[in-house]
């Protein structure tokens, strides 16, 4: 009997948390904010529940506290939006048949490190980056192709193969 009395007591004595949903949009609009003071604010008023659009009554201060927040949330949702779309941008970009060009390779030289230096018909020099190997001659047809991450990828015409390269001239 004093066992189950002790652990009624016992649980009467802990505290009882209110169950508050927490808003997650805000806690993100929350981050945004670049003033630590403010972004702290933000956050201790997600959590207690509080909205970020109502004046608090009770002391001038915090009213404009609250104002304060408001404007910096109001602020802070073109940025949020931004947010969305972070990493999501090679997705737009669409493959145009322009993205390509084609030449003949008018001089090929070996760089000291080993990369290959491309010079084109049309003047343009382009530079071997990484050990991948490919054998091209004078009077090779290329084609050279844009990649992930702006790279750009080099094809002997008649071969699967290719290497990455940048434009030095």
């Amino acid at each position: 009997m004093n066992k189950h009395l002790l652990s009624l007591l016992a649980l009467a004595s802990v505290p009882v948390l209110a169950a508050t949903p927490i808003n997650e949009q805000a806690l993100q609009a929350c981050s945004f904010i670049e003033n630590d003071f403010n972004r702290l604010l933000c956050y201790d008023n997600t959590i207690a529940g509080k909205s970020l659009t109502q004046p608090a009554h009770k002391q001038p201060q915090q009213s404009v506290k609250a104002n304060v927040k408001a404007d910096t949330a109001v602020a802070t949702a073109p940025v949020a939006a931004k947010a969305k779309e972070f990493g999501l941008e090679h997705k737009k970009i669409t493959k145009n048949t322009e993205e390509t060009i084609s030449s003949k390779i008018a001089n090929v030289k070996k760089a000291p490190y080993g990369e290959l230096i491309i010079t084109l018909e049309n003047n343009q020099q382009w530079r071997q980056i990484g050990s991948d190997r490919l054998s091209l001659d004078k009077g090779d047809t290329v084609t050279i192709s844009r990649g992930v991450f702006n790279s750009f990828l080099l094809k002997k015409a008649d071969q699967n193969r290719s290497i990455r390269v940048k434009r030095t001239q």
